[in-house]
């Protein structure tokens, strides 16, 4: 039988005035990191108003949650604008989005103790907040990472993951300890209070499971 003559194997090959078409010209590895750092400032805002009850640091969470906006409604433009993405624009988006969410919900607990007039001193309540800062740590270093060492990435996601567990194992306990307390003011008060952080814990730990997901992609 007569061998199949071999088809030439084509390769891309752009052209250099059409180099700047298909590179990223917009770094969203930077974008995504200026949020999750801005993310983490406000969440220690809301760690140091917890502490402190000084009323400037509930501004600075909401300053701060103004400008987490601010960064996430650039970055869509330009995922809008940019024909090319370092990894797949879907994804960069739902990281953008769920790390939003991170912030609103660090903006809702300041406004839930503003607005309840709750004075706290509460133990459990500023080992929740210490828990949520290290969570937001970890989900910082792991976007600094991302575009560099992708197995620092995991890692800090992974340990995002750990400290919302770190988190419940708090919660449970306080909640334990409140339900023996007569004060019926005071426990719904404090619950509210801790609904809100219970759902920041909750956000963090969405954009760490975002980061495993979008790592395994890109690896």
């Amino acid at each position: 039988m007569e061998a199949f003559a071999k088809k030439p194997v084509w390769k891309r090959v752009i052209l250099p005035g059409l180099t700047r078409f298909f590179s990223p010209r917009i770094d969203f590895y930077a974008l995504l990191v200026a949020q999750a750092d801005t993310t983490l400032r406000g969440v220690e805002g809301l760690e140091a108003w917890l502490s402190t009850g000084a009323a400037e640091r509930c501004q600075v969470v909401r300053d701060l949650e103004h400008q987490g906006d601010e960064i996430k409604a650039s970055l869509q433009r330009k995922l809008a604008e940019s024909f090319v993405t370092p990894f797949d624009r879907e994804d960069i988006y739902d990281l953008s989005v769920r790390l939003d969410e991170v912030l609103n919900s660090a903006k809702n607990s300041a406004r839930e103790v503003e607005a309840l007039n709750y004075c706290p001193r509460d133990a459990s309540l500023s080992e929740m907040a210490r828990n949520l800062v290290e969570g937001s740590r970890c989900l910082y270093n792991s976007f600094r990472n991302l575009n560099t060492n992708l197995t620092e990435a995991a890692a800090q996601a992974n340990l995002a993951r750990k400290s919302e567990n770190r988190f419940e194992k708090v919660y449970r306990q306080a909640m334990r300890e409140l339900f023996e307390l007569n004060d019926f003011k005071t426990i719904l008060r404090t619950l509210e209070v801790y609904r809100t952080m219970v759902q920041t814990a909750s956000r963090i730990d969405m954009v760490a499971e975002k980061l495993h997901h979008v790592i395994v992609k890109i690896s």
